[in-house]
């Protein structure tokens, strides 16, 4: 089903695809688009029958051109403006990595700018062979916000962060690999085959598994000391149902079937 913001979202076997479409902008992401994904995003994750999320650029035309320059006087211009637009942004990208589901970016063609950004949000990233990634704020006299670059040093470290703002340059699927931006490298041909087959292997995990690492991997990331509570939070798994079928499936030499309690 599509949205008038132009995203669709399809759900499959507790699987939910996210698909940012506008073709003719090659998927650059409008202002409505981004709070509609920040909606749709926040609507998923409350659903207890979801196991994996998938965003996708739609129609061929890449995983997305970034924001859409042709809205940026009317919604960009002037700091008010930008600061706004900035914030809607942040929070699209917060709730991204705060979903309790693995959220995967799947990236085919063009990944530049604010869609590289939407890319990073997410919990990895599988590219296809002719993926091509750009961070161009230098070219426009623009800038990223703390939010956006929180991201991208989190998942670029320093010294490449400045290396792909500062030069500007366009670098394919294999020099992404290389600085850790994406995880894999698949041939376009071969490129939803490998998107369905491990957003499938995510959804047969155990919900309160993948839920928890999730959460605690967050909990690392942001520093600071782990609380007592916290640091006992990380066994309750195993008072679970979720725990007992996988252990008794083991045993059984059977394929688990989890329901996430």
């Amino acid at each position: 089903m599509m949205t008038e913001a132009g995203l669709i979202a399809d759900i499959d076997a507790g699987i939910a695809t996210v698909t940012i479409h506008q073709p003719e902008r090659k998927n650059a992401l409008t202002k409505p688009m981004w709070a509609e994904l920040s909606r749709m995003i926040v609507d998923l994750g409350a659903r207890d029958d979801l196991r994996c999320v998938v965003i996708r650029g739609g129609a061929g035309a890449g995983f997305g051109a970034g924001a859409d320059i042709h809205e940026f006087v009317r919604e960009r211009r002037g700091f008010n403006k930008a600061r706004d637009y900035g914030l809607l942004h942040a929070e699209a990208l917060q709730n991204i990595q705060s979903c309790i589901h693995p959220v995967i970016a799947a990236i085919d063609g063009v990944c530049v700018g604010a869609s590289m950004v939407l890319a990073a949000a997410c919990d990895f990233r599988i590219a296809a062979d002719d993926a091509r990634f750009m961070m161009p704020p230098m070219k426009l006299g623009a800038t990223l916000g703390y939010p956006e670059l929180q991201i991208l040093l989190d998942v670029l470290g320093r010294a490449t962060l400045m290396e792909v703002l500062f030069e500007g340059q366009m670098f394919d699927a294999n020099r992404a690999l290389h600085i850790g931006l994406i995880s894999q490298v698949v041939p376009v041909v071969d490129f939803d085959g490998k998107i369905a087959n491990v957003s499938n292997r995510i959804a047969r995990g155990a919900p309160i598994s993948q839920r928890m690492h999730k959460k605690m991997i967050n909990r690392l990331t942001e520093g600071g000391s782990i609380s007592a509570r916290e640091f006992d939070e990380a066994y309750l798994a195993f008072d679970s149902d979720d725990f007992e079928e996988g252990y008794s499936a083991f045993l059984e030499k059977r394929k688990p079937v989890f329901q996430g309690r």
